[in-house]
C-alpha cells in the first residue's frame, strides 16, 4: 500500500457519479450517454471515473487528445473512445489503440485519407465536427458537399456528426443558441452517409433535452456540478479538503503572511491550511476574498494564499490542528467559490494539481 503523499484530498463519490449518470439518462428522452473525461476527468481521476462508466454501460468515452486515450487504454478500459481534437502526428497511435478521431476541417480530413490508405486503418470509425457558431474547432457549414465526397469516395466510416453549444448555459443566448440546433440539424440533414448525432453538453441536457439527437456529450453534470443553475437532482460528487496545520492568535494590527496584509483592529485567531495555489487553489482567494467550511461555519480568508499554505479566521470557534476543512464540496458550491475567483467551475476542478491525494467514496443517498 502506497502512503498518503499530501493531507489535502480530493475526494470523488463515485456513487454520486452513478446517480448523476441516471439523472442524465431519465431527462434525456432514451438517447445514449458519451461521457466526457478530457484533462484527466476535469482535473479529478479519468481513469475511475471511466471504470464506472463502464460498469454502468456507457457506450463513448470522450477525451481531447490522443495521449488522454491511450492512458485509459492502458489502464484496461474498453469502451469506445472519442478523440475531440487529434493532431495528424498522431492517426498511428489511434490506429494503434482503437481510438476514434475527430475530423475537423477538409485539410484534416484529407491528412486522414491518406494515413488511412497508407497504414491500412480505414476500418476506424470517424466522427465529424461541425461548426455552428461557437467558432472554435470543426468544418465550416460551406464544406457539407465536399465532406459528402470525400466521405463516399474515401469509404470513410462515420460514427457521428456533432457540434457544440457556446451558450445553452445563459438564457440570454438561447436565440443562438436555437439557431445552432437551426444549423447543425439543416446540415445533418443533407448528408447521404449513415451517422448518429450529438449537440446537447451538460447545460444543453439542462435546459435542451427534448432536442432531438443520437446522444447526449456531458462531463460536469456527472460530477454534480451544471453551471446553467437549473436544479434536476443532480448531486455533488467532488470535495477538495484538507486539515488545520497549526494556530495562532494575532494581537490587533498584526497582519499576516507575505506582505504582512490584511491587518485587524482586534485580536484573532488564525488557523494555517496546509494548501495553496501550487495545489489549485487560486491565489485571488485570498485576504478575505475567499472562505472555507470548518466546525459549520463559513470562515473567511486571511493574508495572501502561498505556494501551500492559506490562513482562515477561525477567531471564537475553538479550532485545533488536525481538524478536517472543506475548500469546496457538499457544504460550500464549487461554482459560488469560482464566482469568488472571477472564474468558472471548469477552471477550479481542472487547475486541482496532481500531488493532492485522491480518494473515493461510494456514499448511499439517505
Amino acid at each position: 500500500m502506497s502512503e498518503k503523499s499530501h493531507v489535502t484530498t480530493l475526494d470523488i463519490d463515485l456513487g454520486c457519479v452513478a446517480r448523476n449518470l441516471n439523472r442524465v439518462r431519465e431527462r434525456i428522452n432514451g438517447k445514449s450517454v458519451i461521457c466526457v473525461l478530457k484533462a484527466f476527468g476535469y482535473g479529478t481521476d479519468d481513469i475511475a471515473l471511466a471504470k464506472i462508466f463502464e460498469k454502468q454501460g456507457v457506450e463513448y468515452l470522450a477525451v481531447s487528445y490522443a495521449d488522454e486515450g491511450v492512458r485509459l487504454r492502458k489502464a484496461g478500459v474498453k469502451s469506445r473512445i472519442l478523440i475531440l481534437n487529434p493532431d495528424k502526428s498522431t492517426f498511428d497511435v489511434l490506429g494503434e489503440y482503437d481510438l476514434e478521431p475527430t475530423l475537423l476541417s477538409i485539410q484534416h480530413m484529407e491528412a486522414y485519407v491518406v494515413w488511412a490508405k497508407k497504414s491500412g486503418g480505414g476500418d476506424l470509425p470517424v466522427h465529424i465536427k461541425i461548426n455552428t457558431g461557437m467558432n472554435r474547432l470543426g468544418f465550416e457549414v460551406s464544406d457539407r458537399l465536399e465532406i459528402e465526397r470525400m466521405v463516399i469516395e474515401s469509404s470513410l466510416t462515420v460514427a457521428t456528426v456533432y457540434s457544440h453549444l457556446a451558450g445553452s448555459d445563459d438564457n440570454c443566448f438561447d436565440s443562438k443558441t436555437r439557431k445552432q440546433f437551426e444549423i447543425f440539424d439543416k446540415v445533418c440533414s443533407g448528408f447521404s452517409f449513415p451517422f448518429k448525432t450529438h449537440i446537447l453538453n451538460s447545460s444543453g441536457v439542462a435546459r435542451f433535452s427534448d432536442h432531438k439527437s443520437d446522444y447526449v456529450r456531458v462531463g460536469l453534470c456527472l460530477l454534480g456540478v451544471d453551471e446553467s443553475g437549473e436544479a434536476w437532482g443532480l448531486e455533488p460528487a467532488i470535495s477538495f479538503r484538507t486539515v488545520v496545520t497549526q494556530v495562532r492568535r494575532l494581537s490587533a494590527g498584526e497582519g499576516v503572511g507575505y506582505g504582512f496584509t490584511d491587518a485587524e483592529a482586534m485580536d484573532r485567531e488564525i488557523a494555517w491550511l496546509p494548501v495553496g495555489y501550487a495545489d489549485g487553489y487560486p491565489r485571488c482567494l485570498g485576504n478575505g476574498v475567499g472562505c472555507v467550511f470548518i466546525k459549520g461555519v463559513y470562515a473567511k480568508s486571511v493574508g495572501r494564499v502561498c505556494m501551500g499554505l492559506v490562513a482562515i479566521d477561525v477567531t471564537g470557534l475553538n479550532v485545533v490542528a488536525g481538524e478536517e476543512v472543506e475548500l469546496f464540496g457538499r457544504n460550500l458550491c464549487v461554482i459560488e467559490l469560482a464566482k469568488k475567483a472571477e472564474t468558472i467551475s471548469y477552471e477550479l476542478l481542472a487547475r486541482v494539481h496532481g500531488r493532492v491525494s485522491r480518494t473515493y467514496s461510494e456514499k448511499k443517498r439517505l
